[in-house]
């Protein structure tokens, strides 16, 4: 952690560097047409346009926030899926090929509607909305073999936050530097139960498998972005707090950093890559810790935007996992083992709108 500490030192210090001229307005994820609240493009100078006016700009990162705010009176809208699949289990960054009993293999389909409002200068509020279409196989029995496919399918936790803007690149300031909070409402369903006469004798699904956590759970973030021309520099970290949920279970929390670079090809696409961070604590399933759940992940994550108009993208990511350190147990017999399920990659699309 303390190698992470520095990284995101050194972050937060080269994004303070004076500022470049930008010749649009950058809200949220989208360039606009709009000058700043002054009435005027932010690096125009006495009437005249600054440096690097007319070079197209940068939209935003498909698989990470920032530190931009909305204006007063703005309001994006943004539809995001993301598709995992899981098919193999780690002790720590050892893959393992035996037969194991439990679950072996996982889809995930997560559909995110996220609105967000400029309700008065430096500050925005947002609303995420998911929706999950889950599906697990699981294997049991001496051999273990295949046991059961359980799907589990609805409305997630809606969570809610605002966000408070201390800098503005966009009003003058050398980047954009904001601060938010909020919570995750739980407002999904708590009460899958397990397929009977499995590998496990817990009554229900474990924590990760449910589409909510039955808890109101804290939501803490910091987020930096610097513009310079076509180029584009953000960084974005998260602290999510999980409370004690139904059936002795608790998701474990959860702290997420991110780095990202943009570069904008032309008016209408632009590239990026990202360092995506997760660092997740192990779960309790009916009231004791599971070891097999958690653990340190970091992704690599290229990607690709086409700027429709002025005031929508479509973004296309694809998260390679890079490093993984699982939380297993090895235990006799070996089918009685516990390890880690986890994806080599995912994918990642984003349509976005603002008005």
């Amino acid at each position: 952690m303390k190698a992470l500490h520095v990284l995101i030192a050194a972050a937060l210090l080269w994004v303070a560097q004076p500022p470049c001229a930008m010749a649009e307005d950058i809200m949220g994820d989208l360039p606009s047409k709009d000058g700043a609240e002054a009435g005027k493009p932010v690096g125009e100078k006495n009437g005249k346009p600054g440096k690097g006016e007319n070079s197209p700009k940068c939209a935003g990162l498909v698989n990470m926030s920032n530190g931009l705010v909305l204006p007063a009176g703005k309001y994006s809208l943004s539809l995001k899926h993301v598709f995992v699949h899981k098919d193999n289990l780690y002790d720590g960054q050892e893959k393992k090929t035996g037969n194991y009993n439990g679950k072996y293999e996982r889809t995930d389909h997560i559909t995110t509607l996220t609105a967000k409002a400029g309700l008065f200068d430096n500050f925005e509020a947002r609303v995420q909305v998911p929706w999950y279409n889950r599906e697990q196989k699981q294997k049991s029995g001496n051999p273990p073999s295949h046991f059961a496919t359980v799907h589990n399918e609805g409305l997630g936790d809606i969570i809610a936050m605002g966000r408070y803007a201390l800098l503005n690149q966009r009003l003058g300031d050398p980047f954009s530097l904001a601060v938010g909070a909020g919570l995750s409402i739980p407002t999904g369903d708590t009460d899958k139960r397990s397929p009977q006469g499995g590998a496990g004798s817990h009554p229900y699904m474990g924590p990760n498998f449910q589409l909510g956590t039955g808890t109101w759970d804290p939501k803490f973030e910091l987020g930096a972005t610097k513009i310079l021309g076509r180029s584009r520099f953000d960084f974005h970290t998260m602290y999510t707090i999980s409370g004690d949920g139904p059936h002795g279970s608790r998701a474990g929390n959860v702290f997420k950093y991110d780095f990202g670079y943009g570069y904008a090809l032309n008016k209408y696409f632009d590239v990026e890559l990202e360092v995506n961070g997760i660092d997740h604590e192990s779960c309790r399933h009916d009231h004791e810790s599971t070891l097999n759940t958690g653990g340190h992940f970091v992704f690599i994550t290229p990607g690709v935007h086409w700027k429709i108009t002025e005031s929508s993208r479509l973004a296309l990511g694809v998260p390679i996992n890079v490093y993984r350190n699982m939380r297993g147990e090895t235990r006799t017999p070996d089918r009685a083992s516990q390890y880690g399920l986890y994806e080599d990659y995912r994918i990642v699309t984003s349509l976005s709108f603002q008005f």
